[in-house]
């Protein structure tokens, strides 16, 4: 039975009980199979009934871990897992990792004073200054020890 790309007034017809479903990928979308797991099954497996992708996760419960390097040269440890396509997602890997949240805090903090310097024009006189800058400096310096000591 030929396949009927769907259309204003057009019906959609199901495939054969004995042919496949598959579908032809488009040419803007990109496939992309990769191992998530470390571990190597003891021996091959076939697994029925998986009719969704949130099926295959759930069955094979893939993880990995992952190496980060830190600013200072050192690395830190994450175990990431993924119970579905979202997991693989910026927000959701963040999610996971204590490491890439106190990175994204930085840099929301950094966004922050970056729209502070181009918005405050107080402060960017302050800063254009030397002298008014290094005065800045040295307050918000001695604010870092004195909250440092309480």
């Amino acid at each position: 039975m030929p396949q009927v790309k769907p259309g204003i007034a057009t019906t959609i017809l199901m495939p054969e009980p004995a042919g496949e479903g598959f579908v032809e990928i488009s040419p803007n979308k990109t496939l992309f199979v990769q191992k998530l797991t470390y571990d190597d099954p003891v021996k091959p497996e076939i697994v029925e009934d998986l009719q969704k992708v949130e099926d295959v996760f759930a069955h094979y419960k893939p993880s990995v871990d992952v190496e980060l390097d830190k600013e200072d040269g050192s690395t830190t440890n994450e175990n990431f897992q993924f119970a579905g396509l979202g997991d693989f997602d910026a927000k959701n890997l963040t999610n996971q990792s204590a490491f890439l949240k106190s990175l994204n805090l930085e840099y929301d903090t950094y966004l922050k004073i970056i729209k502070q310097l181009k918005t405050n024009k107080s402060l960017a006189n302050v800063i254009q200054n030397a002298e008014t800058k290094s005065a800045f400096i040295n307050i918000l310096k001695s604010l870092v020890e004195e909250l440092e000591e309480k």
